[in-house]
């Protein structure tokens, strides 16, 4: 419980810290990011129906598809990774690159709707193809990003710029999570009390480590001005 709590304050002071950076950065990209944020503790915060299911106000949704909240996790996660395929196309300017992105988002959502209709898991596990497809969009989207960035003169203001620490924080986060989110499917406490615990472990600690790169991401940043700021579609 203590772990959980942990994670949502994280998530809310990097919310906080963001809402303070928008006032004095203001982009497209970094009010989506205080958005996606937003909806991030929101989505949390609601998944916590599950834990009071005894209570007489929730009571009716035992026995029901709805009584673990693996529906709410899948459809955060499928809004958590086109957030994240789209984000770092808004800093590309190679047309080319946004173009891929805009058609691998497509097809993401694609196979996710796919999956949902035809798996018959969403509501009792996370969804492993979604996970994989999407990580390895977000893998290839951030590619994107540090290819253009590496052939401009923003690598000199790297350490200035925000989208450099939310690829790190993403990239770190999905690298450690998605693996976990795949095989919990298959395991329970009961059958490897071993993996749960570390899956725990994991998962907790990827998120203290995402929220905290970007909190740090924004303190970081708040008193510089953002390299990118100059461009016209921000």
């Amino acid at each position: 419980m203590i772990a959980v709590l942990l994670v949502n304050f994280l998530e809310f002071l990097a919310f906080f810290v963001g809402v303070i950076y928008y006032k004095k950065n203001k982009s497209k990209p970094t009010l989506y990011l205080v958005w996606f944020l937003g909806i991030t503790i929101f989505n949390e915060l609601f998944g916590w129906y599950a834990y009071f299911l005894d209570s007489p106000f929730l009571s009716f949704l035992k026995g029901t598809p709805f009584e673990d909240n693996y529906w709410s996790g899948n459809i955060y996660s499928i809004l958590s990774y086109l957030f994240y395929i789209n984000y770092f196309k808004w800093y590309l300017l190679s047309k080319k690159s946004t173009i891929i992105i805009d058609r691998i988002s497509i097809l993401f959502f694609i196979v996710s709707i796919l999956e949902i209709l035809f798996s018959n898991g969403f509501f009792i596990k996370f969804m492993p193809i979604s996970n994989i497809v999407g990580t390895l969009f977000v893998f290839l989207s951030i590619a994107f990003y540090y290819l253009e960035l590496l052939k401009s003169d923003q690598i000199l203001k790297v350490h200035k710029s925000l989208p450099f620490y939310v690829s790190v924080g993403a990239l770190i986060f999905h690298l450690c999570t998605t693996p976990f989110f795949i095989y919990s499917t298959y395991y329970s406490n009961s059958i490897d009390p071993g993996f749960v615990s570390l899956y725990r472990q994991v998962i907790f600690g990827s998120n203290y480590l995402l929220y905290s790169i970007y909190i740090a991401g924004f303190l970081i940043c708040l008193r510089k001005k953002d390299p990118y700021s100059l461009r016209k579609n921000f």
